[in-house]
């Protein structure tokens, strides 16, 4: 396999950080560089189907999503040493000291903008550029709006790496202004990406024994969030304390997890052991035990629902504070994704 000498090892790296296999592309390593990057496609696939789809397996998730990051550090590794070894001189250093390397710079700032200053010898610009990157980083929780800030002072010192590079070439400038861009761009998704994620989906342990059998203190269960949903009977949701609740239980929590019972139209009847809905009784083969109390509802208003905890006869519900309001419904609960063996999809 020929490599044209004037390959970087560094600029490998660097092509290699947006995604495996394009480091391996540059270096002329077809193969690698396909199998890297399908590879990756792959795992993160896989982690993302089973961590968040019902049928997924939350250990099995977490499994590919650290094989995704060894394809990506070693993908990383390999990209360099794939340029290196082919075009090894005695000036050509695995790690560039005696000879300062631009693209050895610009890899170091996107660790961390500020170090390829410090690389450079460029000690006042990188110290200010790393404490600012390291104040916005721990601020980015508490104020949304600086988001933007780091991806575009990680875009700017990437530039700026090349600008204060002794004798840089203006051949690279282009090449350098389309890195700059990319790396801000997907800054900017990989900071917004967590909050994009929190509007879909939610994590929540279960506090209480009220849905026993069905979920049990300390699960972990997923909910996923849609402005659109609407919520079925036998859905098991997760929503705030609405008014009532709170006028009834002081010490309220700051979410509760109950089983859709009455929707907009029903009424819900508990006699004799049994939940009759319209006077139709509901089979349930998920509850505790059968309640051993005697209620009825109301006619269920539009936007309105009756909830009960499948554990009857232990369970804050609606038949103690009445109708749950749709405003107050977080999302449905569809899996419980901890502990281990508990894993498993909520069926209705």
């Amino acid at each position: 396999m020929s490599l044209h000498l004037d390959k970087d090892p560094w600029l490998a790296v660097n092509f290699s950080m947006f995604f495996p296999g394009i480091g391996q592309f540059y270096a002329g390593n077809y193969l690698r560089a396909i199998l890297f990057f399908n590879g990756q496609i792959f795992w993160l696939i896989m982690t993302g189907w089973n961590i968040f789809s019902a049928k997924g397996n939350t250990v099995t998730g977490f499994f590919y999503l650290g094989m995704a990051i060894l394809v990506y550090l070693s993908n990383i590794l390999d990209a360099h040493l794939g340029v290196y070894y082919p075009r090894r001189q005695q000036i050509l250093e695995k790690i560039p000291r005696k000879s300062k390397n631009l693209w050895f710079g610009i890899f170091v700032t996107r660790i961390l903008p500020g170090l390829g200053h410090l690389y450079l010898q460029k000690s006042v610009i990188g110290l200010g550029l790393l404490t600012a990157t390291l104040i916005l980083l721990s601020l980015n929780n508490i104020f949304p709006q600086l988001l933007l800030i780091t991806p575009l002072i990680a875009a700017i010192a990437t530039y700026h790496t090349y600008h204060v590079f002794p004798h840089h070439s203006q051949g690279k400038h282009r090449l350098i202004v389309a890195m700059a861009g990319i790396i801000f761009l997907l800054g900017v998704m990989g900071n917004y990406f967590p909050q994009w994620l929190d509007q879909r989906f939610e994590k929540f342990i279960i506090p209480s024994k009220s849905m026993q059998p069905t979920l049990q203190i300390n699960d972990i269960v997923f909910v996923s969030k849609s402005a659109n949903y609407v919520p079925q009977q036998k859905d098991i949701v997760v929503f705030t304390p609405s008014e009532n609740i709170k006028v009834f239980d002081p010490d309220f929590s700051d979410y509760y997890i109950k089983r859709i019972i009455g929707t907009p139209g029903d009424v819900v009847e508990v006699k004799q052991g049994k939940v009759y809905i319209n006077n139709q009784p509901l089979q349930e083969s998920y509850i505790a035990e059968s309640p051993q109390y005697q209620w009825k509802s109301p006619t269920i208003p539009p936007n309105h629902y009756i909830v009960l905890g499948d554990n009857r006869n232990d369970s804050l519900d609606s038949h103690y504070w009445g109708l749950l309001p749709r405003e107050v419904i977080v999302g449905k609960a569809y899996k419980i994704g901890w502990p281990p063996h508990r894993i498993q999809a909520i069926a209705p």
